[in-house]
C-alpha cells in the first residue's frame, strides 16, 4: 500500500491506537507491491496459500476486473515498476526510454495476458510476469473498511478513516470530507458530505484545463502504460471501500463515456466526474457543495479555453 494514514474516534477505547497500528502493519506486510517478502510479491504459477485477507482481496480483484469489462486489473505490478524507472530516469535528466501511446490498441487482452485463480485460500497467477499483483487501491479499501470496523468492535463511536486522503471510510456522525481540485490554479474544490460507508478519489493533480487529453498516473491494462483520457478525477461513494476504488480507477482510464455509461449500470455508487475541459458533474445524490467562487472560476476557464 505504501500511504500514511489516520484513524479518529470518539469514546475511551484503551488499546485501540495499538490495536490500529498492528492491524496496519499486519495488511501492509501482506498486501504492499512495495516489500519483495509480502504475499502477493511472492505469488507466481505455483500454487500458494494466502491469508484470509489477501485471499479477500484478490477474490474483489477478479469480480471488480469483471464488472469493468477489464479496466480496472489487479496484474499491472511489472508495468508500474517499469513507468516509475522511466519516469525517475526522466526526472534525473535523462530520456524517455519510450514515447506515450496516442491510445489503447485495440485488443481483447490485457497487456500481461494473465490470470488470478483463486480456491479458497490458495491462488497462483499464471502467464503473467514476475510480481505482477499489484492490488494498488483496492488494498487501502479494504484497510479503511477493517479499521472502521476494529475501531466499532472496540466501542468506539463517529469513527472516520483516512487512507492517503484518498480512501476514506466513515462510521458513526456523517462527515464532511474535503476535496482537493485536479485542476492547476485551484487548489480547494470544495466538499461532500459522507453519511457511512467509503469514499474513493483516484485523480490527476495539476491539470490544465484546455487540453483534449491527458495522460494519467492510472495505466491502461492494455497499453501497459499511462492511460490516455479526458478526466482529470472521479470521486465515488458507496458502502464497500474496495468497490469504490475499483471503479474510481477505472472511470479514470477508461474516460468520461465509458465511466458514465459504467457508472448508470451500479446505482448502488455515487460519483463525481472531473473533465480536462473544466466540466464537474456530480451524482444527485451527493450533498456536494463547492468552495466559494469554484464554480464561476471553472466557467470563466471553460470560456477561455472554448
Amino acid at each position: 500500500m505504501g500511504t500514511l494514514g489516520r484513524v479518529s474516534w470518539a469514546g475511551e477505547c484503551p488499546g485501540l491506537e495499538g490495536a490500529v497500528r498492528a492491524r496496519v502493519d499486519h495488511l501492509e506486510s501482506l498486501m504492499t507491491r512495495f516489500r519483495e517478502d509480502s504475499e502477493i510479491c511472492g505469488l507466481d504459477g505455483q500454487w500458494r496459500k494466502v491469508s484470509p485477507d489477501t485471499a479477500a482481496v484478490l477474490g474483489a480483484a477478479k469480480l471488480y476486473e469483471h464488472q469493468t469489462s477489464g479496466w480496472f486489473c489487479a496484474l499491472v505490478g511489472a508495468q508500474m515498476r517499469e513507468w516509475d524507472q522511466r519516469v525517475a530516469v526522466y526526472a534525473n535528466g535523462g530520456e524517455a526510454a519510450a514515447p506515450l501511446p496516442a491510445k489503447a490498441p485495440s485488443t481483447s487482452e490485457h497487456v500481461t495476458g494473465g490470470r488470478i485463480e483463486l480456491d479458497g485460500q490458495w491462488c497462483r497467477v499464471t502467464d503473467a510476469p514476475a510480481r505482477s499483483v499489484d492490488l494498488g487501491g483496492i488494498a487501502k479499501g479494504y484497510a479503511a473498511d477493517r479499521l472502521q470496523e476494529l475501531a466499532r468492535e472496540s466501542g468506539a463511536s463517529d469513527v472516520l478513516v483516512s487512507l492517503g486522503t484518498s480512501s476514506i471510510a466513515v462510521a458513526g456522525a456523517p462527515a464532511v470530507i474535503g476535496l482537493a481540485s485536479p485542476w492547476a490554479g485551484w487548489d480547494r474544490m470544495g466538499s461532500v458530505i459522507l453519511e457511512s460507508g467509503a469514499l474513493a478519489v483516484s485523480a490527476d493533480p495539476g491539470m490544465a484545463i484546455g487540453s483534449v487529453r491527458g495522460h494519467s498516473h492510472v495505466l491502461d491494462p492494455w497499453a501497459g502504460a499511462p492511460a490516455t483520457t479526458d478526466l482529470c478525477g472521479a470521486v465515488v461513494c458507496g458502502r464497500d471501500g474496495m468497490a469504490c476504488e475499483a471503479f474510481s480507477t477505472a472511470y479514470l482510464a477508461m474516460g468520461l463515456e465509458g465511466a458514465m455509461s459504467l457508472d448508470a449500470q451500479h446505482p448502488e455508487l455515487d460519483s463525481i466526474f472531473m473533465t480536462i475541459d473544466g466540466r464537474l458533474l456530480a451524482s444527485r445524490n451527493l450533498q456536494l457543495r463547492t468552495a466559494p467562487g469554484f464554480q464561476a472560476w471553472l466557467a470563466g476557464q471553460r470560456q477561455h479555453h472554448e
